[in-house]
Formats: C-alpha cells, structure tokens, sequence
C-alpha cells in the first residue's frame, strides 16, 4: 500500500499549544507559592535525604501521652522523650525497631543472638533468658518472670521500651502505678553529649524505681532527687504530694535554667550516627583466660576491630530507617532479598559483592573501599562450608577454648560489678566452631551451659526462678562449707530434697548444670543424666575481626587441617557453676558433625603432601626429560628419512 505523507500542524496550532503548556506551568508555580506554610509536612516526618545533622533544639514535653504540655525550667515533673521527639518522628514505628520488639507478635526473630542470663550466685544459676524463639533460651514468662522484673534485673542495658511498656502484665510486686512506664530513652544509642550517664540511668530504674523519670538523670540540663521505690501503693506522680514526709522523698526534676533559651527550648546533642562509644556500653567483651595461662589481659593490650582501627563507625554497616529494624548483618537476614543494598551489608556483600568467590578477579565488591579478597589457592567450596567469620573473627583458636566476659552478662561497664572475677557467672566459651542450624555453615560461637533448678514431669522440664529456690532451701545454700568456692554438690542434692518435701508441686525436682540433668538418688549423692534442657546455647560470632594476617590459613593449610588443628579438635568444657565431679570436655568436630576419623586421615595426608609434591616435580621432570628424549631422536630420525628421500646432486 502506498504511504501517506506525514503531515505538520500549522504555525498558530503550534504556537497555540506551547501557550497553554506555559500557561500550566505558571499555574503550578503559582498555586504552590499559595499554598499555606501549615500544610508543609514537617522535614522529620518524611526522612529528609541530606548528610546535613538536624539541629534538635526543642521544647521540652512532659508525660502525658493524651495531652502532652511544654516543660518550663521551674516545673518539677519529668519531660518525655516520646512526646518530645513525636512531633517528627513516629513512636509507634521506632517501637518496632530490633532494641525494643522482642516479645512482639509477628516478629521474626532471626538468627541467634546473645540472650540475657539471668544469673543467681546463690542458687548456681545461670540461664539463658530471650522473648525471642531462640534454641535452648527460656521466655521470661516460662521462669516466671514478668516485664517489672525483667526490667529491674536488666536494666543497665535496657534503651527503654518493650518489657517497660507492658504494663498489663499482671504482677502483685509490679510499681507501675508508682514509678510509671520506661519508655524508651532515645539518648541511650543517640546522644552524642560527652557527659549522657546510662549507669545514672540504671541506678534509676533499678534501685529507685524512678522509671518515667530515669532518661531525664541522663541529660546534661536535668538533675532527680527523691525515689518512687520509697513512695507508698497511694502515690500519684502526676498528682502533688500528699503530705510533707512523701514530699520529701518524691522524685523532683530540677532543670537547669541556662540551659533554656528564651523560647524554653533546649538543645539536643543528636548526631546523625549513633556513636561508637555508645554501642560499647552494651556490646563488648573482655577476654578471661589466656592460651599461655590464666591471666587476663588489659585493655590497652587487646587490639580493636580491624573495621575500627580502619575508621568504620558501627552505624557504617549497622544501619537503619525509621522503624529502627537496625541491619544485624548475616547472609540471609530478612530483607536482604528484596533489597541488593542492604544485602551488601555484610561481610561476603561489601567485600565480594553479590558474586562468589568462584568469580576470581571479576567479582563485584569494594563497597565503602573493602578489599576485594582473591583468596588464592582457596578452593571456593570452604566460601560455601564456611562462614567468613570463621577465618576472620573472634579470639585466636586455640587447644581449649577460652573464657570471656560480655557487657551485657557481665556488667563490664561498672567499675566495682559485684561478683565479676575470673568466675563470674555465666561461664562463657569462645571461640566454640559449630555448624550453625540457621545456614548449615560452621562458624566461630560463643556457648554456655545453662545451670538451674527446675521440675522434671515426665520428659519436659520447667525451671524454677532462682527467688523460688532460695527462699525454700534458704537454711542449706547459706551453711558455711570450709574450702568450697561457691555453691557445693552437697548443697544442690540437699536443695532437691527440700524441694521435694512439696507435695503440691508436680514433676520431680532437678538441677541441670554442664550438660547433664542432676537428680537426687536414693544414697542422697546426685545421678547425671543426659536431658535437651541440658544443651548448650550458641550465638554466633561477628567481631571483633582480625586482619589478614590473623586469620585463620594464613600460615597454610594445616592452621585448620593439621591433626590438632582447633577448629575441628579444640576441646570445650561443659562449665558447670558446681563441681559436680570431672567435667564433660568435648571436641569442635561433635558440634559440626563431622567424622574425627576422616578429619583425621585428611590431616595425615598433609603431612605427605612436601614430599608428594618432591616425587611428583621429580616424575614430571624425568617424563618430560624421556618426551624430550624421544622428541630429539624422533626429529633426528626424521631428519635422516628426509635426506634419503631429498635428490642426490650431480656425481
């Protein structure tokens, strides 16, 4: 078919058309300028995009959440950070963040963790407590522990929220009335002020019971005196005092004047990035026992992680929005999937990229200028057995695995942290190389062995709360044995037989401790058994990282495959807070499921591999020499055939 001719439009259609797009854009520019100043959405409630740090500069509001007022420098109530930040950010959103969801439905609880131990030196207690669905951790409310107790025996590394919102938890020994709620304490991760106290913030919650008053001690502009905890069922914290003896003692803000401006708002140190040292408070460690003896090294003679040293903020990779789902940085973390960027934000995404180590020089990586490992001579399927912290992370392997303390376990933040020696419950292990059940991959763990009292009905096992103990078997646990250290066996088979004069209770006492499920036999002397309430928790390791040089195989092959090599034949004592005879001890390979036979012909075969790879350069020469040799006879050969073959000059 013939084509037609495409036809233009006319000059005045043209200039018709480009008028009304003018006159559209005026009206765009012009209704925006019309728009009122109150309908602009205030820069915090959308994320704004700039680096540039927000200058918190506030007025204070108090803690009425159903009709918040402005603090003014002489009122003595204390000011919310819920209230104050709201204006910008959503509360309930920043509640479903990772410091504060444990114990929420539909939460995924993710890998393992490090739970919170509830410790008792009095009973030899030391269980793993979590809200999150964990193996082998015990939910508070399974141990009887409720929100008010929870948030007192945690307090020190508490950030607010979660346990000291749930308020309609029944609890006879609850305060909520009195001390009021803990929400939570934005200045506890984000407060860049040289002088925010958390141990003030502690004392607070814990001794004085000052919950709703507790983050305004942290502050550079407040001070509290008077305590909830000494204020009778009657007290109203949002009423004034009833009398001169509950003035006295009531908890009283006083703010500092100064610190107002003239619009009584103050300043807030915030920085965009949370600061490292406010991550330190609750997450590090300190290492307990030595390779070469038992002494603990100092501080100043550790060295930090390798992300540190190079610069890296904690904020560089653990990152998050809004709703606070801070990025805990595991392959696999939920996510990632839909989001490349944030699946990079781990050790094999920013370092390999998305590719494998099998792509050899052309893989993507290098994100926030990591090196990108060659790993040469590796072959790729250890990048597929293997989690990369298992090379990289942790303490240096050795023979046994060595003791470490935790902040959070440990209260390494206070300078006189009653019963934190060389003992000090919980007894933990590192580095314990385990095959991890979340991915299938060995990786470096730190382990306890849980240690409790509990009820033993048919095979499920219920712990008893340590208060519980105590209080029935008071008169045995307080006797003075000459030379014990701690809680004897003697005193735990006694325990159990006061335990089970108790004919209400149902199920037969026990004591779990080192592996093994202890009950008392007909002699009075204490019989092990094997029992899953027994086995012990792990949580994997992450930092802190060491360098190249330090890692794991870079002394060769046989720092993982000789036939002592620690990661697979490193022992592991189940540490049991009593001695209860000799001790459990067992080999890396029995948390990896691996055949110490084969591991063991593996490493042989390392031994012979100088002199193989000797007889195997000495056959390759002597068969290259015989093809060389057969080479040269052959062409000389050839050259004979051709000279016969090739016309005779004239006679």
């Amino acid at each position: 078919m013939p084509s037609h001719p495409r036809t233009r439009p006319s000059r005045r259609v043209r200039r018709t058309g480009v008028a009304v797009v003018q006159v559209a854009a005026y009206a765009v520019v012009v209704a925006a300028w019309l728009v009122p100043a109150a309908a602009v959405e205030p820069p915090g409630k959308d994320i704004p995009g700039s680096r540039f740090t927000y200058i918190h500069r506030l007025p204070l509001m108090n803690t009425n959440n159903e009709k918040p007022e402005a603090i003014n420098p002489k009122d003595i109530l204390p000011f919310s950070y819920r209230n104050t930040c709201t204006k910008c950010h959503d509360y309930n959103v920043i509640r479903t963040g990772w410091h504060f969801n444990a114990g929420a439905p539909k939460v995924d609880d993710g890998r393992p963790g490090e739970p919170w131990f509830w410790v008792d030196r009095r009973t030899a207690t030391q269980i793993p407590v979590s809200s999150r669905k964990w193996p082998n951790v015990w939910q508070p409310a399974a141990l009887g522990m409720t929100p008010w107790r929870f948030v007192k025996e945690f307090a020190l590394h508490l950030p607010g929220g979660g346990p000291g919102e749930m308020t309609e938890v029944p609890d006879s020994k609850a305060r909520w009335q009195v001390s009021g709620k803990l929400e939570i304490n934005c200045a506890a991760c984000h407060s860049g002020d040289a002088s925010y106290d958390q141990i003030e913030f502690f004392l607070q919650v814990a001794g004085a019971q000052n919950l709703m008053w507790a983050p305004a001690t942290t502050t550079e502009f407040s001070t509290l005196s008077g305590a909830a905890a000494k204020m009778p069922e009657t007290f109203d914290p949002s009423m004034p005092p009833e009398d001169e003896a509950m003035a006295k003692n009531a908890p009283t803000v006083t703010y500092d004047k100064m610190k107002f401006d003239s619009k009584n708002r103050v300043f807030f140190n915030l920085p965009n990035e949370p600061p490292d040292t406010r991550c330190y408070f609750c997450h590090s460690l300190r290492q307990v026992t030595r390779p070469d003896g038992p002494a603990s090294p100092e501080v100043w003679q550790t060295d930090v992680d390798v992300h540190t040293r190079a610069g890296l903020s904690c904020a560089a990779c653990h990152r998050h929005g809004l709703d606070h789902a801070v990025r805990r940085g595991y392959e696999g973390e939920p996510g990632s999937g839909e989001n490349p960027i944030l699946g990079s934000l781990t050790c094999r995404g920013c370092h390999l990229g998305a590719e494998s180590a099998a792509a050899g020089p052309e893989t993507v990586g290098g994100r926030l200028g990591a090196p990108v490992p060659r790993h040469v001579g590796l072959p790729t399927l250890h990048l597929e057995k293997l989690a990369c912290t298992t090379c990289h992370s942790g303490l240096y392997p050795t023979p046994m695995a060595g003791r470490i303390q935790t902040s959070r376990a440990h209260s390494l933040e206070l300078s006189r942290a009653p019963f934190r020696g060389d003992d000090a419950l919980p007894l933990i292990q590192e580095p314990v190389f385990v095959r991890q059940a979340w991915d299938g991959k060995i990786g470096p763990n730190r382990m306890v062995w849980p240690a409790f009292f509990g009820r033993l009905d048919g095979e499920t096992v219920t712990p008893l709360s340590p208060d519980v103990v105590y209080n029935a078997a008071k008169d045995e646990f307080e006797k003075k044995v000459a030379g014990a250290k701690g809680v004897t066996a003697e005193q735990v088979a006694a325990a159990l037989a006061v335990l089970g004069r108790d004919q209400a209770a149902k199920g037969e006492p026990i004591y779990v401790a080192g592996g093994k499920l202890y009950k008392r036999a007909a002699d009075g002397k204490l019989e092990a058994s094997d029992h899953p309430a027994a086995a012990s928790v792990s949580w994997p390791i992450a930092h802190d990282v060491r360098p190249k040089s330090r890692s794991l195989g870079s002394g060769g092959c046989t720092d993982c495959h000789a036939s002592e090599a620690p990661m697979a034949f490193g022992k592991v004592t189940a540490e049991s807070p009593v001695d209860l005879g000799p001790p459990t001890v067992l080999a890396m390979y029995e948390f990896q499921g691996r055949n110490p036979d084969e591991l063991r012909a593996w490493a042989l075969s390392y031994k012979f591999r100088p002199m193989f790879k000797v007889v195997g350069f000495v056959t390759a020469g002597v068969i290259g020499g015989v093809l060389l040799l057969y080479l040269l006879l052959g062409l000389a050969t050839l050259t004979r055939w051709a000279a016969k073959r090739s016309p005779q000059p004239p006679a």
